[in-house]
């Protein structure tokens, strides 16, 4: 096996840490790192759209979490279900149904209706091998590669080991040499174009130049049902062809998953014996082939594992006779015979297909583009086109995890299938078709409380009924309005065509409409319609009336049941819609800034995005907001500010994505869009294979005691969001004048500085055309990649050529100018252009570009208080500084210094070779103070007593300074102590922005 640094120069990768690295021409993100702990976040998954599997280290089989503490809560994943996490397959839509879950939202409603939540499969992936030999001294050795007994010695020593997960091919590869005996490669793939079948392959190559007899090695194929979770046994065993094992979802005798498994080898095999097992714990089918190593040096084998479950037979055909064990026998068997290299071929091809002509690439940072192309990855691993009823489930962790009870929230509305239309509006349209199935059910949940229209239930399984995690009222009501939203996009973009609209999509967003239309109340005194005992987005706060999000959500519904109901002239639209859209109430303070709710004070903590949602991706660029409801671009920035001072630090990945998307809109100073994509990736971004946390620190013990979900695919659908409709500018628009409808492509892109080069991102579908965005440092280029027909672009009238409606044809590029915020200081040489690097610890989910961006809505927080916290700071070259400015947030440090870092230490803190802790600071010996302990004085008193329901965008305290001699520097180490602060709270100072002259 090469070594890492040979590996890495023989292909165009990057070294992302110490042991991760991404190939990004390739779409490859490895390891070579071996973690004999099995955990969450190190591991790979394969999928495509119908199955998948999380692989643990060794590549293939079943395995708990585990850790040197075998009881520690970083084991268990988190609600409703609170299980041990596990490395599990998963079929799509396989809910079962039971009386309650761990957790719920309102356990009064358990009487009402049971819950539906995820059944795991058993798992397909596991081929275990065992070796024996004999070394030179006599002594006998056994080793098994099972990855369940990974942290004992019973596996045996692992060396030259890697593990890579590549997103172009859809296949997780681990190699390894095993014992110094046999060099192990396992490939796994869930097969892209057979959804049913998945395939596991072993090369194994022996080192013969060891001195050892009597080597001997068995692979055992096995189907266990103790690796499924909440499974009933219904039938298990063997057959000439292979063995099988078939379960159902508790409780649901009617429906059922068939795993059939086909072991293929060389033919070399001396013996081999087929058996099953049962007892009344657990259950195996096993395939067992023992082989002698000195017959052979190479060695293939190949597990083809058929998984068919009788919802995916329902969900494609009406009339099939084939059973679900028929039809896993026979995707197994047939593959099998047509063998591995043709399997392997029309899987690659298929993969191929679907990326087409899609990749998002920042040249600046490798991070960054890893987070992107594994985003598009991400989702389209867990979707397929033609997916359709229980089956088209798109869940918050897809099908390699069951966090969140593998249930459908408005993650998926909101969140994922916006983000999948520009790279596979086909698989976006068939996620949709889960809304479809389960709208009979939401038409019931509203007539159960005397409601018009359709009521979805804040969680789905297999049946969307209104349940204590999944509450139809008094809860998250915007639901409905995410599932509207995401028909209104997918109508936008041209994704699907009338007559889906017309039987899908519109009795969707009419129903929505309906149910809003019963719900809403019209308060007198305010002379508007108003809501009641909800919770918005950000769900710290509940049972709260007018959630501002939800009740510009309502107006939006409103809105777009209209525009489709006389577009498609569907005589049924209702004369309250209008009224409602025109006039509902947002609450606002005397500061005007959009309270969340009604009766919010100043003291809030946000969890998450929720009032900025309002300008993105509510908007739809038409001016109804400022028609309806006064909501103009002034009060929206103020609502972007204050919001983001009153994030909490342990909110979900999807939180700045949002805030990304909006900065770039509204902001005409800075680079503020910038640093939010940053704190959009960077700290939930888990390393090597590119996986979203839900949380930016997954320690249940530091972060308030919260198991993230993992791999969190509505951060994925965040982060593309934020790319494609943040920084770019694009958005989907239109004209309406009754039926007259035209789709417009809003483009408004802005300048990125804190990216130099740019982004590119390519092969972005819409409207049955393929686009390319392409941003360098000055200007945006639009080509028009494929397709017959025109696009109709409106460029935003804050651009140099904007406020006009251009015509990009075949074939043809449309190339703007960018527009250029102002500079927030002008004539500073940090802002928008320094590089910044945290030396000390800080708060979690801040990024240190937040002190360089201009944007004072953005800030970065030292970790304690007590210790002195620095960031260095890189000019670019050398400047002669005289002069600067600090903008604090409400945390004011009581001294800082600056100092005049040497190249070779200032590269040792940028290359993170110098520790993140006090200890760092013994190298300034180093360094040339420029500034010595400046005493800080507030302006204003940041922690006084006001009232706290005065919600206002508070005044910034700032520091001034002037060096007493100006010093030519390049690299500039900024070091704040202490802060003006004496309660309980240990963090540290918070600065919003250092600008050096």
């Amino acid at each position: 096996m090469l070594s890492l640094l040979l590996l890495l120069s023989a292909v165009s990768a990057t070294l992302l840490d110490d042991h991760s690295y991404y190939d990004a021409s390739n779409r490859v993100a490895g390891t070579d790192l071996y973690n004999k702990y099995n955990h969450f976040a190190n591991q790979p998954y394969v999928a495509n759209g119908y199955i998948g599997s999380r692989i643990p280290n060794l590549g293939q089989g079943f395995t708990y979490d585990q850790a040197a503490n075998t009881s520690s809560a970083l084991l268990d994943n988190g609600w409703p279900l609170f299980d041990k996490r596990y490395a599990g397959s998963f079929a799509a839509g396989f809910y079962d149904l039971q009386p309650n879950t761990t957790g719920t939202n309102f356990p009064e409603l358990e009487k009402l209706g049971y819950e539906s939540v995820i059944s795991s499969i058993p798992e397909w992936t596991t081929l275990l091998l065992q070796l024996n030999y004999t070394d030179s001294d006599g002594a006998f050795h056994s080793a098994t590669l099972d990855p369940q007994l990974t942290n004992t010695t019973k596996v045996g020593s692992i060396s030259d080991y890697y593990q890579e997960l590549s997103f172009n091919k859809g296949t997780v590869t681990t190699g390894f040499f095993w014992e110094k005996l046999v060099y192990v490669t396992i490939t796994v793939f869930a097969h892209r174009f057979l959804p049913t079948l998945g395939v596991v392959n072993i090369a194994l190559e022996f080192n013969n130049s060891t001195e050892v007899s009597n080597v001997t090695l068995s692979a055992t194929d096995i189907l266990d049902f103790s690796t499924s979770q909440r499974t009933w046994l219904e039938d298990i065993g063997s057959t000439e062809d292979g063995i099988y094992i078939v379960v159902n979802p508790l409780n649901i005798d009617y429906k059922s998953a068939t795993v059939f498994s086909r072991l293929v080898y060389d033919d070399v095999a001396n013996a081999f014996d087929v058996h099953n097992s049962s007892t009344s714990v657990s259950a195996t089918a096993v395939f067992d082939v023992q082989l002698d190593s000195e017959s052979f040096e190479q060695l293939n084998i190949t597990k083809f594992a058929g998984v068919v479950s009788s919802d995916y037979l329902n969900d494609n055909s009406t009339d099939d006779p084939f059973t679900p064990f028929d039809k896993a026998q026979g995707i197994a068997y047939n593959s099998s015979e047509v063998g591995y290299d043709i399997i392997y071929s029309l899987h690659l091809e298929a993969w191929s297909d679907l990326w087409g002509d899609s990749r998002i690439s920042v040249p600046s940072d490798a991070t960054l583009t890893l987070a992107a192309e594994a985003s598009i990855y991400h989702l389209l691993a867990n979707t397929r086109s033609g997916a359709s009823g229980v089956t088209s489930a798109l869940a918050v962790s897809g099908l390699s995890s069951d966090s969140y009870g593998g249930m459908v929230f408005w993650d998926t509305d909101l969140w994922m299938l916006p983000a999948l239309i520009p790279f596979s509006p086909e698989h976006a349209v068939a996620v949709s078709k889960f809304r479809h199935e389960t709208h009979p059910q939401a038409i019931r949940n509203a007539e159960s409380r005397g409601f018009d229209g359709a009521a979805y239930s804040w969680t789905s399984g297999r049946f969307g009924n209104c349940t204590s995690t999944g509450p139809c009222f008094d809860y998250e009501y915007h639901i409905n309005v995410a599932v509207s939203l995401s028909v209104w996009k997918l109508f936008l973009a041209g994704a699907i065509d009338d007559d889906y609209l017309a039987e899908y999509g519109y009795p969707i967003i009419r129903d929505a409409a309906d149910f809003f239309a019963s719900y809403v109340e019209f308060n007198d005194t305010l002379g508007a319609y108003t809501t009641n005992n909800l919770t918005d987005p950000d769900e710290y706060a509940n049972f709260k009336n007018n959630g501002a999000y939800t009740n510009a959500g309502i107006s939006q519904v409103m809105k777009w049941a209209s525009l489709i109901g006389e577009y498609l002239d569907t005589n049924d639209t209702n004369a309250d819609w209008l009224d409602i859209e025109q006039n509902m109430y947002l609450p606002v303070s005397d500061y005007n800034v959009t309270l969340e709710y009604s009766g919010m004070n100043s003291s809030v903590e946000i969890k998450q995005a929720d009032v900025v949602l309002i300008t993105y991706p509510l908007d739809d660029n038409d001016h109804a907001f400022v028609q309806d409801l006064d909501y103009d671009k002034d009060r929206a920035v103020l609502d972007m500010t204050y919001y983001s001072e009153h994030q909490s630090s342990q909110g979900p990945a999807m939180t700045f994505p949002v805030f990304s998307a909006v900065a770039a809109k509204l902001n005409d100073f800075g680079c503020g869009s910038q640093t939010y994509l940053l704190k959009s990736i960077e700290p939930f971004l888990r390393l090597p294979f590119g996986q979203m946390s839900e949380q930016n620190n997954d320690d249940y013990y530091t972060n308030g005691g919260t198991h993230p979900a993992f791999p969190f695919l509505t951060g994925h659908g965040g982060v593309l969001q934020g790319f494609v409709f943040g920084l770019t500018g694009l958005s989907f628009g239109y004209r309406a004048n009754g039926s007259d409808f035209e789709r417009l492509l809003n483009f408004d892109p802005v300048a990125l500085p804190l990216f130099p080069g740019g982004i590119s991102i390519e092969g972005i579908q819409y409207n049955g055309q393929v686009l390319d965005v392409i941003i360098d440092d000055d200007e945006a280029t639009l080509v028009h990649r494929a397709g017959k027909k025109s696009v109709s672009v409106y460029v935003d009238s804050r651009n140099p050529q904007g406020g006009v409606t251009y015509t990009l044809h075949p074939d043809a590029n449309l190339t703007l100018p960018l527009f250029f915020p102002n500079e927030n200081f002008a004539g500073s040489i940090t802002e928008c252009r320094a590089s910044v690097v945290a030396v000390s610890a800080s708060l979690d989910g801040d990024v240190p570009e937040s002190l360089i961006d201009g944007d004072n809505s953005t800030t970065w927080q030292a970790s304690l208080k007590n210790e002195t916290a620095a960031v260095l700071l890189d000019l670019g070259s050398i400047y002669q500084v005289s002069s600067g400015i600090i903008v604090w947030g409400d945390r004011l440090a009581k001294s800082v210094s600056l100092s005049a870092v040497p190249e070779t230490l200032a590269r040792r803190y940028l290359q993170g070779s110098l520790a993140q802790n006090a200890t760092a600071f013994e190298a300034k010996a180093e360094a040339r103070e420029i500034v010595s302990e400046l005493k800080i004085k507030p302006s204003y008193n940041a922690t006084g007593i006001r009232d706290p329901y005065d919600v206002q965008v508070g005044t910034a305290n700032f520091t001034l300074f002037d060096l007493e001699k100006p010093s030519h520097v390049r690299y500039v180490l900024f070091e704040v102590d202490g802060v003006y602060d004496e309660s309980d709270d240990t963090t540290g100072a918070v600065i919003a922005e250092i600008s050096l002259f």
